[in-house]
């Protein structure tokens, strides 16, 4: 399943997500499994989350074109000026459109929910050093995205 991930988004740490969120939904119940067709029910699953990550990909490029071809009349301030309710509502929509999903969903829990890195690798069913991978990384893009960034 990782394998046929990866070949489809280009991307290890992509892949590794879409593959743990087919077993998470499978683990909370919102899907089941039969027996019968295990193999080919889960390699379809992987294939479709996929499919969804590359259209979430195509959207955003989509959305970043447009914003760069079409720059607001007179808007040259920068995100340090930006109110802590624009900036917070920036951050968010940043966190849904840019990370991967399961990176997203850990720093939710981390700083909207704050909730301990115990908390989160228990109620995901992933490792310590899986949450702190995400949280890592879901960090550097956001510092990345606004260091020195022009709205």
């Amino acid at each position: 399943m990782y394998r046929a991930a990866h070949i489809l988004l280009g991307d290890d740490d992509e892949a590794k997500d879409a593959v743990q969120d087919v077993f998470a939904r499978l683990w909370d119940g919102s899907v089941t499994l039969r027996e019968e067709s295990q193999r080919a029910f889960l390699l379809t699953c992987v294939r479709n989350r996929c499919l969804n990550i590359i259209a979430q990909r195509q959207r955003q490029l989509e959305t970043t074109t447009k914003l760069a071809t079409e720059p607001a009349v007179g808007e040259t301030e920068t995100w340090q000026e930006k109110s802590d309710e624009e900036l917070t509502t920036m951050v968010q929509q940043y966190i849904d459109e840019r990370l991967t999903p399961q990176t997203g969903r850990v720093i939710r829990m981390r700083f909207d929910d704050e909730k301990s890195y115990n908390d989160i690798s228990h109620s995901l069913g992933i490792s310590l050093s899986a949450v702190n991978k995400h949280i890592v990384q879901g960090l550097r893009k956001l510092r990345q995205q606004f260091n020195q960034r022009e709205v």
